[in-house]
């Protein structure tokens, strides 16, 4: 009868002081991009093979979220080298040879999981590594805070940074490489470093523009003209971005219908199912589809937001701010790109883009997000590993 009772306790505590609006709308976020998914599949021609592997990326991640709600942060940082060292090994794997290319990208960025027949599916490591990066940096922000501006300090942090940073654009994900920038500096923001640590970097950063301009091939300089140069480009660099436009605006206010996209003028928009998924939304379900999209999104940030506010300690207070950011900055990246404020860069739309890897990693994530949650609710942490104070 105790172990009933304490059963019905933990179901009644969890019930009561989880997250429900947090997973509420990553849920309908990720059937939203589910029900794209499937649109981009049928109006293809192509199978059900990539709806049925992102339902269950979906199902799977947000069990995992469940499950990794109720272990303390605090155990899930103490384990920071398991976890990084995993995501590291298997990024490096991409990088001696195992390495994959998919859907014609020009990096080498996925390995490939053998499921028997002689077919396989495919996996990021660099996503895990988001992740795990974000718990590894939250525990040793918060090991150094008192001595966060200290230069030695700081140099040590930019360390850690420049590591997963640069093993991803080993890979070539010039993209991803980005994103992790921008959650290094955001993390490192709301750790309290003074502001002229930014300016010093936003000059250096600056001054190298020339340089790493001189190092880009043709086409990636390309990419950066063409949101100039629209007339010169349009037709070459700048063609897919001229479709996901003229798609996103043939929707008008309520859409063309869905399964009914795809078809542009004769053309067929590429990675639609991917980075170019919102375009799906503006053109088969409208301008309504298209903010509804932008809705979810931003109420994710949202109540990261406010879960980051209300957090119990400084190393909760990381781990939000990192997956806030990560999923802010990611978002916004990848409209710019459908958009043509910025140039395409290969960057998905978190929970909505085509990827098991990806909407599951994302999951990993808000199950630590929520742990942060709950643990900010309750007197006495009770979890499947400690009961503490």
């Amino acid at each position: 009868m105790g172990l009933l009772k304490k059963i019905r306790t933990g179901v009644s505590n969890y019930i009561r002081f989880t997250d429900w609006l947090l997973l509420l709308l990553c849920t309908a976020a990720s059937a939203y991009g589910c029900l794209l998914i499937y649109s981009t599949a049928k109006t293809a021609g192509l199978g059900a093979s990539d709806y049925l592997i992102q339902v269950a990326a979906c199902c799977a991640g947000l069990l995992a979220a469940v499950v990794i709600s109720k272990i303390d942060y605090d155990v899930i940082c103490r384990c920071w080298p398991i976890l990084s060292g995993i995501a590291v090994f298997l990024v490096l794997l991409t990088l001696v040879g195992l390495g994959l290319n998919v859907g014609g990208t020009d990096d080498t960025a996925w390995l490939g999981i053998p499921i028997g027949g002689g077919r396989h599916i495919t996996f990021q490591p660099a996503e895990l590594m988001k992740i795990t990066f974000i718990i590894s940096f939250a525990h040793h922000l918060s090991k150094v805070k008192e001595h966060i501006n200290e230069l030695k300090t700081v140099l040590l942090l930019c360390l850690h940074g420049i590591i997963p940073i640069g093993l991803v654009f080993l890979q070539g994900d010039d993209g991803t490489a980005l994103v992790f920038i921008c959650i290094f500096a955001s993390m490192m923001l709301v750790a309290g470093l003074r502001p002229i640590y930014f300016l010093l970097a936003l000059i250096g950063g600056t001054a190298m523009v020339p340089l790493v301009w001189s190092h880009l091939t043709d086409d990636k300089q390309a990419r950066f003209l063409s949101l100039i140069f629209v007339d010169q480009y349009w037709k070459d660099e700048g063609w897919q971005q001229y479709l996901g436009l003229t798609a996103i605006g043939s929707g008008q206010l309520s859409g063309v219908g869905f399964l009914q996209g795809g078809n542009i003028g004769g053309y067929s928009l590429y990675a639609r199912n991917n980075d170019f998924i919102f375009t799906v939304a503006g053109e088969e379900f409208g301008f309504i589809g298209a903010v509804a999209l932008l809705l979810l999104l931003l109420g994710i940030v949202l109540v990261l937001l406010r879960t980051t506010l209300r957090a119990r300690d400084f190393q909760g207070m990381l781990l939000c701010a990192g997956i806030m950011s990560m999923i802010g900055f990611q978002s916004l990246i990848n409209l710019g790109m459908n958009l043509r404020v910025l140039p395409v860069i290969g960057i998905t739309l978190p929970f909505f883009s085509r990827g098991g890897s990806s909407v599951a990693t994302l999951f990993l994530g808000i199950g630590v997000a929520l742990s942060v949650y709950y643990s900010s609710r309750v007197r006495v942490r009770e979890t499947i590993f400690t009961k503490r104070p």
